[in-house]
């Protein structure tokens, strides 16, 4: 059977073939097999005694070599994938759709894959659910989770005090099945449940509850926030636990449902290798390319109906060609939910470069530049949601008017210099972004743009070079929190790129947000700190994204929960 390593060999030659070979210098082999030249040579003759190619090494100094292969690689592919489904390999599978392998390819044998990958019933009298993503796997730690999937694996993971219940705007107990409050939020008072178990079969006190306290008190900026106020911690009893704060903050039950407070137990280092927490799945096991979350049979709430789940990282076009090819002779049709998100697609300006993104006129200039329904008929989008706030209840049409660009730009001094652009490295992302490059082509702006990934946005590898950059920003339940969030987190864009008097503006708001005791008085506010974004382009609004999520027709009990994502904890399968 042959290796990921041939694979991966006939992927990246697979446009230079012809009639089964293909010419190249041995150095190529060090970027796909990671090997010195010595290696590869002697991998090549492995392959060539097994009769899986013919390998012709150029003959002196700088000549290229030359591969010769026995069967057409769509053939390879085919009957890899078919050996693999019969004998449930998906590990294997997996790894080949990791890939740059035609869609086409892939979607002959999609029903199989499909049936495969969608969910396994029979296996021990297990549940099991399939799943892709089609990107590298980011931090799973609940105090520098940046990216919204991450966050929802960690609300599957872990629990906190308190739970947000988004139909009744209301903070209800959770692992704290009463709390109270003194001398007007100022004093805190949790009372735990008895018996509630770690994965690691240790029980939770109000001293685990403590020592995740500490660790956010300690942790990065991005969620110390929501321990700035902490004064001080007292563990009186070990189902009982008092927080005490600096200033009256009615708002703080909400920071303590947050899932960046989720318990972690005291007596064990945290390894998000090895995540130990109290939540309805248990981490089974992680490597760069797979996560497995397994049933937490003791779960002190309701036990998961599903067994297991796994997410397999595969390419972006295997995952289309799986999701979306149906084989007409099956009855598995997949089946869908939709839903706009709680969140929006945004351009902003990296305020801390010296020059022309420093002009209001010329960001009112690009403002209507960013056209969203001219941009969605360009783009031949069917379905989109305006935005012109955090959430799609609040946002309005916003006037553009292309005629006031050159004035503005005339306005702002803009010269024609190069502004670097960065967007996500996904499809409708860059779309996005080369249509922008376009429109400002016409008005003589040198749009240049450039793909970053979520690395990059954790490293904070390409801050220094962004002049613009599209990017999203997805709310959890608790959109009240989220909007707090976005501006305080500092791995988040706002706090990283927006001016300090415009941000100092905005955190005076937000003090007077955690002050307010209902949900108007907070949404007043909300709203004020929205019309200073727009009235000076802090950032541009685009659109709420319509969410379309594909499962297998048998799962039941689908439903949104926090960021968009399916809650695993409520699925099941029908037989």
């Amino acid at each position: 059977m042959f290796t990921m390593r041939y694979f991966s060999l006939r992927a990246h030659f697979h446009d230079r073939e012809t009639d089964l070979s293909c010419s190249f210098k041995l150095q190529e082999l060090e970027s796909i097999w990671f090997c010195t030249n010595k290696n590869s040579k002697r991998i090549l003759k492995e392959m060539t005694d097994r009769k899986w190619l013919n390998y012709k090494p150029g003959k002196g100094r700088g000549h290229h070599s030359t591969l010769t292969f026995y069967q057409p690689f769509q053939k390879e592919v085919e009957d890899y994938v078919k050996t693999c489904v019969e004998s449930e390999k998906l590990d294997q599978v997996a790894q080949l759709l990791r890939l740059p392998i035609p869609k086409a390819w892939i979607a002959k044998s999609s029903s199989d894959i499909r049936r495969l990958f969608s969910y396994d019933d029979h296996h021990q009298a297990k549940d099991v659910l399939h799943a892709f993503i089609t990107r590298d796997f980011t931090t799973l730690d609940p105090l520098e989770v940046a990216v919204t999937f991450e966050a929802h694996l960690i609300e599957q993971l872990g629990d906190s005090l308190l739970n947000y219940d988004a139909e009744k705007d209301a903070i209800i107990p959770h692992i704290a099945h009463h709390y109270e409050e003194n001398n007007d939020g100022e004093q805190w008072t949790f009372h735990l449940r008895k018996g509630v178990q770690f994965h690691h079969r240790e029980e939770l006190t109000s001293r685990d509850v403590a020592a995740t306290i500490r660790r956010v008190q300690n942790g990065p900026a991005s969620s110390a926030w929501m321990a700035a106020d902490i004064e001080r911690v007292d563990c009186p009893h070990p189902y009982k636990i008092i927080v005490h704060l600096k200033k009256p903050n009615p708002f703080f039950p909400r920071y303590m449902a947050s899932s960046n407070f989720c318990i972690l137990p005291e007596d064990v280092p945290f390894d998000e290798w090895e995540w130990i927490g109290t939540g309805p799945f248990f981490l089974k096991q992680r490597t760069e390319n797979k996560i497995v979350l397994g049933a937490f049979d003791s779960y002190f709430k309701e036990r998961p109906l599903l067994d297991e789940v796994s997410f397999f990282k595969v390419s972006r076009e295997a995952a289309s060609a799986i999701n979306l090819t149906v084989d007409e002779a099956t009855s598995e049709i997949p089946a869908s939910k939709d839903e706009i998100e709680t969140g929006f697609r945004f351009l902003t300006f990296n305020f801390h470069k010296r020059n022309v993104v420093q002009s209001p006129a010329f960001r009112e200039a690009v403002f209507h530049l960013l056209n969203i329904k001219k941009m969605a008929m360009d783009l031949e989008v069917d379905q989109y949601v305006e935005a012109s706030s955090f959430v799609p209840w609040r946002s309005k049409h916003l006037q553009k008017d292309e005629s006031k660009i050159t004035a503005l730009l005339d306005e702002s001094g803009y010269r024609g210099e190069k502004l670097r652009v960065y967007h996500l490295d996904f499809p409708n992302a860059v779309k996005e972004a080369d249509w922008l490059v376009k429109e400002g082509r016409k008005y003589g702006i040198h749009f240049e743009s450039h793909s970053f990934n979520f690395s990059d946005m954790y490293n904070r590898t390409i801050d220094s070079q962004i002049d613009l950059i599209f990017m999203g920003e997805v709310s959890s339940l608790d959109y009240h929190l989220s909007f707090l969030g976005a501006f305080y987190n500092d791995a988040l864009l706002f706090r990283r790129l927006f001016p300090k008097q415009g941000l100092e503006w905005i955190d005076q708001h937000l003090e007077k947000i955690k002050r307010c005791h209902t949900a108007e008085e907070r949404e007043k506010l909300m709203n004020k700190i929205e019309s200073y974004i727009k009235d000076n382009h802090l950032l541009i609004f685009q659109h709420h994204p319509i969410k379309v999520r594909t499962f297998h027709p048998l799962l039941q009990g689908v439903r949104f929960q926090s960021f968009g994502h399916f809650d695993f904890s409520k699925m099941w399968i029908s037989k």
